[in-house]
């Protein structure tokens, strides 16, 4: 694999660890026709679902606590729309150098750095015509504990804005 499809697999393999620490399944659609890398699902109440899709970067976008990340214009269009599914972004910040990506010994496996989410839900259009820089809140932590408050406001209904 190349160095960009490490880094998809790998923020994938991290929704999955906190997905599975949340008690949610993750499906991946066999074709990413629209901006949707993944689908968390649930198995209470509604059987709510929550559609993302996944960024990973090594670069330093990190300014004023925010990340400043580019996104491709046709993401930002497919998951500012209010769709049946509530839709989120999830940009990992991984570790420039690949061997520090992960640690091991024979009490823990590490994945470091952190992900971080939005919900770009109601955002306007862009002129712009190649991507549209977001700015993904510092404390929008993408962890488990936050996965069952977002599973529980789409169960309900609710935005995730």
């Amino acid at each position: 694999m190349n160095l960009n499809e490490r880094k998809a697999r790998f923020s994938l393999s991290y929704i999955g660890a906190v997905a599975s620490h949340a008690g949610f399944q993750v499906a991946e659609p066999k074709v990413d026709h629209d901006s949707v890398d993944g689908i968390l699902i649930s198995d209470f109440g509604r059987r709510p679902r929550i559609e993302f899709q996944a960024k990973a970067t090594a670069r330093d976008l990190v300014r004023q606590n925010r990340i400043h990340f580019p996104l491709p214009v046709k993401n930002y269009d497919d998951l500012r729309i209010k769709a049946i599914n509530p839709r989120i972004l999830i940009v990992l910040i991984m570790p420039q150098e690949t061997q520090e990506w992960i640690d091991q010994t024979d009490d823990e496996l590490c994945l470091r750095r952190c992900a971080y989410w939005m919900s770009l839900e109601g955002q306007p259009p862009s002129s712009n015509t190649s991507s549209v820089t977001v700015r993904v809140p510092m404390d929008k932590v993408f962890g488990s504990g936050k996965l069952i408050d977002m599973m529980t406001s789409a169960n309900a209904g609710r935005s995730l804005c």
